[in-house]
């Protein structure tokens, strides 16, 4: 198995400590994104909606820019969002075959020392290694993972949240 010293089971846990403590901050940061857009989303609604209001009935008011710059401005958001997610998504792809590969690996290697073992507590120890293992490594993966599933969302999340914190802005310079 790969990690069957104390040192080595010290550091692989240091590690996933530091991947998920690594994890918690780009949550975190995610969150606060989310919270910026959100209230963002609301001042831009809430501008439009005014303007809707105030245009309607008037066909020269419907001619506002500002209208059809709404569906223009989504949808390119929306692009830059899917493009952001699926370079991202390179990463999570090779964690999850990385974790794959060393089960395999892992899986291989309990099979030889099976097939040698010559007495019950071969056995045993064999089994051992091999379910200690494959936990911190499913503990490795479960860190890796993680963190590559918050930083996806992320990447789709700041064009988004971009169009939006700019739109919010503007409207609210343009309201004055």
């Amino acid at each position: 198995m790969t990690i069957n010293t104390p040192r080595a089971d010290f550091a692989a846990h240091q590690r996933n400590i530091g991947r998920l403590m690594s994890a918690g901050q780009d949550l975190f940061r995610t969150a606060e994104k989310t919270q910026e857009m959100a209230l963002a989303s609301v001042q831009t609604i809430g501008y439009r909606t005014a303007m809707m209001m105030q245009a309607m009935g008037d066909p020269v008011a419907m001619a506002n820019p500002e209208f059809s710059l709404m569906g223009r401005e989504k949808i390119e958001a929306a692009v830059e969002s899917h493009q952001a997610i699926v370079s991202s998504f390179q990463t999570l792809m090779e964690g999850l075959l990385s974790w794959a590969a060393g089960q395999h690996h892992d899986n291989v290697k309990a099979a030889v020392e099976l097939s040698t073992c010559r007495n019950p507590l071969d056995l045993l120890t064999i089994q051992q290694r091999y379910v200690y293992g494959t936990c911190i490594n499913a503990a490795n993966a479960g860190a890796r993972l993680t963190q590559a599933m918050i930083r996806l969302s992320e990447a789709g999340l700041v064009p988004v949240h971009k169009v939006a914190a700019a739109n919010a802005k503007r409207l609210a310079s343009e309201s004055r």
